[in-house]
């Protein structure tokens, strides 16, 4: 194989490696947002453990309370449905918080694919262009080739008819 092919294609191969040691990166980072994004989900879930083990204590007190104080009841139902409304509230903003993410992630998968289909079209080209570039060297050279061939032959044949001719007037 030609050495400068051989390079060209190296270096061609480099540059690949480049931008897919760029893309893992980027990658990389985007699991870093996400693994950030899962740590403060942890922290609300822990959060919300410890409101609803609160609660439940709450709860165990307010039965005991609810004996004596039926009024203590209504207020403590009023904060339990503000609690739930806070829940509900984050969990709404948790959710759109993950779709936003899986859009991200959607048009970064998007554009890579794309990114990738244009590389490997202008490749390809480029491939056949070369490719074609060689063919003709080879065809040109070949031809060149072949002329020589065809006049080292005709050489050949002119020497042997002086030589026969040389032999037979040796003869005559």
């Amino acid at each position: 194989m030609d050495q400068e092919l051989v390079q060209y294609l190296d270096g061609r191969f480099q540059t690949l490696d480049q931008r897919f040691n760029t893309i893992d990166q980027r990658f990389d980072r985007i699991e870093q947002r996400l693994d950030a994004h899962d740590q403060r989900f942890n922290t609300i879930d822990q959060r919300f453990d410890r409101i609803e083990q609160q609660l439940d204590a709450h709860d165990q007190r307010f039965e005991s309370m609810d004996q004596r104080l039926p009024s203590f009841d209504q207020r403590f139902d009023q904060v339990n449905e503000r609690i739930d409304d806070r829940f509900e509230e984050v969990k709404r903003h948790t959710g759109v918080l993950v779709e936003g993410l899986r859009h991200d992630i959607q048009l970064v998968a998007e554009g890579l694919a794309m990114h990738i289909q244009v590389q490997h079209a202008q490749e390809r080209e480029y491939f056949d262009r070369k490719f074609e570039d060689t063919h003709a060297l080879i065809r040109t050279s070949y031809d060149h080739l072949q002329q020589q061939q065809d006049q080292l032959r005709q050489n050949d044949d002119e020497l042997r008819q002086r030589v026969d001719r040389l032999e037979r007037k040796g003869q005559a």
